[in-house]
């Protein structure tokens, strides 16, 4: 009975010390928060297409909104365009902006799609992002990150 006693108390010693080291360990800063919108697909000028989107905090009290544009239908050599909104509300400052991203698409089936950034001027906080087209198009979510 001793012997079990011992021998609890000297797992859960070492459970802790290898719980402080891991703690420990870890890196001293995190990447900036990001979230996906996923993909959604909407008209475009000439064509259907996918759209692919999501937001991140870059550290000075802004995010980058990234998109990629891919047409989904032939377009036979005319380029497919859509615009997107960035549509933020900080959640602590109650400020809020839409920023526009338009992209198109015009190259061959076998290139990869464009991708643009745009600098959303969102100030620190809890920052809520809904993402719109010019065009009809399938709802997107709305997410939530926070800006430091």
């Amino acid at each position: 009975m001793q012997y079990r006693k011992s021998l609890l108390r000297n797992t859960i010693a070492v459970s802790a010390l290898l719980g402080a080291v891991t703690v420990c360990a870890a890196p001293a800063s995190a990447a900036p928060p990001s979230a996906s919108f996923g993909v959604t697909y909407s008209l475009g000028d000439v064509c259907v297409g996918q759209l692919q989107s999501g937001i991140s905090a870059d550290g000075s009290g802004s995010a980058r909104f990234g998109l990629s544009w891919v047409k989904a239908t032939p377009t036979f050599g005319s380029p497919c365009g859509v615009t997107v909104f960035a549509n933020w509300r900080n959640l602590d400052t109650g400020a809020a902006g839409t920023v526009p991203a338009p992209i198109s698409d015009n190259t061959a089936w076998n290139q990869p799609p464009a991708t643009i950034f745009v600098n959303v001027p969102t100030g620190p906080g809890r920052i809520s992002v809904t993402v719109t087209t010019d065009r009809p198009h399938l709802a997107i979510a709305p997410i939530e990150i926070q800006v430091a």
